[in-house]
């Protein structure tokens, strides 16, 4: 099969607008989707964890338990309702959610989750498998909240000059070329008076190019990437704040917001400003590896399958 973009379910609100999200994107990319659903108990030893294919009518189906089933087929659904012929199965593997979506995201393009599942504590935004899988993922991860829906055509991405912008940049870039939105490249740098921001209108305020040292790096930034993509329409701005903030305020008027994840001459992993946007963001959030490869159409062979 041609490398598909892949949504995790779990039945949740959350992970069922992923799997309408990774429809969309896949059907963009003319890329095959696949939905994985993680079963938590164990059968028994005799199918040592194996990844079981459920094509809803295939032969498989009845080994599955009813639930998994059912939650496959709701997102099954769900993703065929935004993208009608779309090109897609679903899968369940036994195992530990965090550890076989992990495994997925070294053979696949693109991953995308929910916020949070289903085993979700009272008043957490943010599940841990979810938080795991932007921290230690090997390619591109998206994030999607369950009242997600394009309304702004604009996509973001973020940088606050402690990251190699490039691999956000390019994923950001190449999605607002695939839905011919707008994009605002932010370079945001921290102000002591940042706390003073309550709303969207002050954050607005604040824009302007007072650091002309932040204006022409940003500039450098973007340049190549406007060459590559020409017909895109940029906005550069640069904003004194909490980056955090300014970012979770963002989020209210964006259809994506995209950050790198890896600092440079540090283990990979998130930094404080992605983990504060992926626990407030109103939008879903492309978290993006420093190891990502660009998500083109077509791919190589490869058998999705994991380990528990």
């Amino acid at each position: 099969m041609i490398t598909p973009i892949v949504a995790a379910t779990d039945g949740s609100d959350e992970s069922l607008a992923a799997a309408e999200w990774a429809a969309v994107a896949a059907a963009r990319r003319r890329l095959p989707l696949c939905i994985v659903h993680v079963v938590d108990q164990h059968p028994g030893p005799a199918t040592h964890a194996q990844l079981l294919r459920h094509e809803l009518a295939g032969p498989f189906r009845h080994e599955l338990p009813h639930h998994a089933r059912a939650v496959l087929a709701k997102a099954s659904h769900r993703a065929a309702g935004a993208s009608p012929g779309i090109d897609m199965h679903a899968v369940a593997v036994y195992g530990h959610a965090d550890q076989v979506l992990t495994a997925i995201t070294e053979k696949v393009p693109l991953l995308v989750i929910g916020t949070r599942g289903t085993g979700r504590s009272a008043g957490q935004r943010l599940g841990s498998v979810a938080l795991r899988l932007a921290d230690q993922a090997s390619c591109p991860v998206v994030l999607v909240t369950a009242d997600s829906s394009p309304a702004f055509d604009e996509i973001v991405v973020g940088t606050d000059g402690s990251d190699d912008p490039t691999p956000a940049l390019e994923f950001g870039f190449g999605e607002a070329d695939l839905r011919e939105s707008r994009l605002t490249a932010m370079y945001i740098w921290a102000n002591p008076q940042a706390a003073q921001f309550e709303s969207y209108r002050d954050w607005m305020l604040s824009i302007g190019p007072v650091n002309p040292i932040a204006t022409a790096r940003l500039a450098e930034e973007v340049a190549p990437w406007r060459h590559k993509y020409p017909g895109v329409l940029v906005t550069e701005t640069t904003v004194h704040g909490q980056p955090g903030r300014v970012l979770t305020l963002t989020s209210g008027h964006a259809d994506l917001i995209v950050v790198d994840r890896d600092m440079p001459g540090q283990a990979r992993g998130l930094g404080p400003v992605s983990v504060a946007l992926l626990h407030h963001t109103q939008c879903p959030v492309a978290v993006i590896p420093s190891c990502s490869q660009p998500i083109v159409g077509t791919g190589q062979r490869v058998l999705l399958s994991a380990r528990a």
